[in-house]
């Protein structure tokens, strides 16, 4: 019994270290995919003021919204630093030694997850100054429309019947 007890800690500590290492890359690939996102939006916002828009508000989501994301990357990188052992104190008293170490777990976790929301509102909220910004007026463009022309069409003429 204690043999099968000190496995199943065991399993449990090392599906603690994998799911924590599988969070934190998954935390890394959204956070790489709101930088990519963040540069069409600085790059958007370059070419509308290149047309002469005001674009100050952008530009002030968008620094906001690199300050989230390099926030969530050091709470990443800390995170990925730290080890969850479950420090046993007496075999009675296993149950809650283990859920100690998972709470530890799960609140580190829940930690970086809302700098990672926050990340991902920051860069939202960017995305959403640059489409308020005015679109540039141009002239209508007249294009052609087809129209079709009717076509006569063969109606049946009664047969005369004898």
């Amino acid at each position: 019994k204690d043999e099968r007890k000190k496995q199943a800690v065991e399993r449990i500590d090392m599906r603690m270290d994998e799911l924590n290492d599988r969070l934190l890359k998954h935390y890394l690939n959204v956070l790489d995919k709101l930088g990519n996102v963040l540069v069409r939006i600085s790059e958007r916002a370059d070419r509308a003021e290149e047309r002469g828009v005001d674009v100050a508000a952008v530009r002030t989501a968008i620094d906001k919204a690199n300050t989230a994301i390099s926030a969530a990357r050091a709470a990443v990188e800390t995170q990925s630093g730290k080890t969850y052992t479950i420090q046993v104190s007496t075999e009675e008293g296993l149950k809650n030694d283990v859920g100690r170490a998972r709470q530890a777990l799960h609140n580190d976790l829940a930690t970086v997850r809302l700098t990672v929301k926050a990340a991902h509102e920051a860069v939202r909220q960017a995305a959403t100054t640059l489409a308020q910004l005015p679109r540039p007026t141009s002239t209508p463009k007249t294009t052609a429309t087809l129209t079709p022309t009717p076509t006569p069409t063969e109606t049946p003429t009664p047969t005369p019947t004898p």
